[in-house]
């Protein structure tokens, strides 16, 4: 079953059928059954039997008609550079906001992640102010206990590289040695790095980052707030999801997948990234790496970041192997990591993560830079689910608008909705992925329904 047939479930009431707060829904068989009445003054009604106009009728003056025809009057390079015009327009004004959008974005797509579990407790005749409570103590332990763990492993680094910077200074006079017995010219280099960096200024880097880090509680308590609302909101979506779904079916299918694929997308990664941080601080400890705690979280965290993650959780603990035991645990250390990060993340996750994503490497590329421009770090973490949610509102949503797929998606996920009939604007069919995460909620709630 899609992610949307699950949604349709209990939001489409019938003839009749009762809604939240006890208002019964009557919908008219037909429209054109519906009849207008109006009472004279002398008490009479006259019933006026409503008529189905069609667009024939009234030739070109229909708005929807005259601005389709319109838009398709225009080549497409022009329509492209419009959107383009608009898309700019919109981020521009979403940069200005960008302390508030991007953490209650976040803020969204965690409680989607969790929704399932909210669901699993109403349906076990738990209260729904109780669930959705449960759900926010869950995600808020969780973002607490990973920003407490981070905090409190980088606590001794910068003491940590004041120690190194003898080491360093002769490993980088032993660099400079071996370059000018092979011919090369060292002394604007060692200028340039004596004038401008030291291990001083590495270390009052990391001072104003952990400063930084500490003032992020604001954006937590964003965070948090948004996490309260959302959930409140998204308690009970049965009417409202219904009345978008009657309103335009392809917006209602296309939110609807984005919440499985984004929770597909959030779940994955976690679960991945908890187990390549546990072997990276296996092997860091193994070779006698200084603080493995720390690189094992930034591995995990740096997870989330596509594309370059994987090169910025390498760097540091790379670049301490080499000042602490020399060039050859450095190596170790970058052909650890590379094998871990290649057969987990480009063989084992895949699998499981499925199309849920499916967007090419270089879409995800191109929105990592993106997005951290138009609403900071933040947007690095945030990159492919703020893609996924705009592909669903301005590419899904519309059998017109989803050839822009040849851009964004890889062609053997073309080939797949095609076969689908996701493409033909007559009657296309819905988006339909391996929603994962959904199977094993089920399955994990069938588990405790026999072990109870």
């Amino acid at each position: 079953m899609s992610t949307d047939e699950r949604m349709r479930e209990d939001i489409q009431p019938d003839n009749g059928d009762v809604l939240d707060d006890g208002a019964i829904l009557d919908v008219p068989d037909d429209k054109n059954d519906v009849e207008d009445t109006h009472t004279n003054g002398d008490g009479t009604e006259n019933n006026y039997e409503e008529t189905e106009v069609h667009d024939e009728e009234v030739g070109d003056i229909s708005g929807t008609h005259f601005i389709n025809s319109s838009l398709r009057s225009y080549p497409a390079g022009v329509k492209v550079i419009v959107a383009l015009a608009l898309v700019t327009v919109a981020c521009i004004g979403i940069y200005q906001v960008r302390s508030l959008v991007a953490p209650a974005f976040f803020a969204l797509t965690l409680v989607l992640t969790v929704r399932p579990i909210q669901r699993a407790l109403v349906r076990k005749n738990v209260p729904q102010w109780l669930a959705g409570t449960i759900a926010i103590v869950v995600l808020i332990v969780v973002l607490v206990g990973v920003g407490a763990l981070l905090t409190w492993s980088m606590a001794g680094l910068p003491d940590l590289l004041s120690s190194y910077t003898y080491r360093f200074e002769a490993l980088m006079n032993d660099v400079f040695t071996f370059a000018s017995k092979h011919g090369f010219s060292t002394e604007r280099i060692e200028n340039e790095i004596s004038n401008n960096f030291s291990v001083s200024s590495v270390v009052g880097a990391l001072g104003s980052v952990m400063s930084s880090l500490s003032s992020t509680g604001s954006g937590f308590i964003v965070i948090a707030i948004a996490l309260i609302f959302v959930t409140m909101d998204m308690g009970n979506l049965s009417a409202r999801s219904w009345l978008v779904d009657s309103r335009d079916s392809g917006l209602f299918n296309a939110l609807a997948a984005f919440e499985g694929r984004v929770r597909q997308y959030w779940l994955v990664s976690t679960i991945f990234g908890l187990i390549v941080a546990v072997i990276d601080g296996i092997v860091l400890v193994f070779l006698g790496i200084p603080m493995p705690v720390a690189w094992a979280m930034l591995s995990f965290i740096t997870n989330y970041i596509p594309n370059i993650g994987f090169i910025i959780g390498l760097i540091p603990p790379t670049l301490l192997a080499l000042v602490d035991q020399g060039p050859w645990t450095a190596l170790w250390v970058i052909i650890a990591y590379s094998v871990i990060n290649v057969v987990i993340q480009s063989f084992i996750q895949p699998k499981f993560t499925g199309d849920a994503v499916g967007l090419t490497p270089t879409t995800t590329f191109i929105s990592l830079l993106f997005w951290a421009i138009v609403v900071g770090p933040l947007g690095t973490i945030l990159a492919v689910p703020l893609t996924l949610f705009a592909k669903a509102i301005l590419v899904d949503a519309s059998p017109q608008t989803r050839w822009l797929d040849a851009f964004l998606v890889p062609d053997d996920e073309v080939r797949k909705k095609k076969e689908q009939g996701f493409y033909d604007e007559e009657s296309p069919a819905p988006d339909v992925f391996a929603d994962l995460t959904s199977v094993t909620f089920h399955l994990g709630n069938r588990f405790l329904k026999r072990s109870s």
